[in-house]
């Protein structure tokens, strides 16, 4: 193979290795916008999800102090403590339905990181392999113009 042609093969080859790298690179991208853009939906879903849990716990105590006045008895003691538990209950609920919806968008959020860095991780390499290509052919094919005293 003459020098000329060991020349170009390198550059074509570097030219895809770089081609290779952007293109990777460019996933990568678009996966970290598709893990912040879930990191987000997830959030939003998490805080409608507790005012949801919010308002039905209203709305079951709500029930229980019209249940318990319908039945003549005094809004204390028992009834209004079976009242207060359900109250603390569903409080707690509410935190855990907002709670469990952060770590999800949390995990979205590790996810988009991750995606970053390999995005440029990928470019690099992509750059790195480009020019290795071009460096170890240019050699070769300087190895063999001098051997044959001519590119051709």
């Amino acid at each position: 193979m003459s020098a000329g042609l060991t020349g170009a093969a390198s550059l074509l080859q570097g030219a895809s290795q770089y081609q290779a790298g952007q293109a990777k690179a460019s996933l990568f991208r678009a996966n970290a916008a598709v893990a912040g853009a879930q990191s987000q939906a997830e959030q939003q879903a998490g805080s409608y999800n507790e005012s949801m849990q919010r308002m039905k716990a209203a709305a079951l105590t709500g029930q229980q102090v019209a249940q318990i006045g319908a039945n003549g008895l005094q809004q204390r003691g028992t009834p209004a403590q079976v009242v207060a538990d359900t109250a603390e209950v569903s409080e707690m609920d509410a935190l855990q339905t907002r709670n469990n919806a952060l770590r999800r968008a949390w995990g979205f959020q590790v996810q988009e990181v991750s995606d970053q860095e390999q995005e440029g991780l990928a470019r690099s390499a992509g750059n790195f392999n480009a020019a290795g290509s071009l460096l170890s052919g240019g050699a070769r094919a300087d190895n063999q113009a001098t051997q044959a005293g001519t590119w051709i």
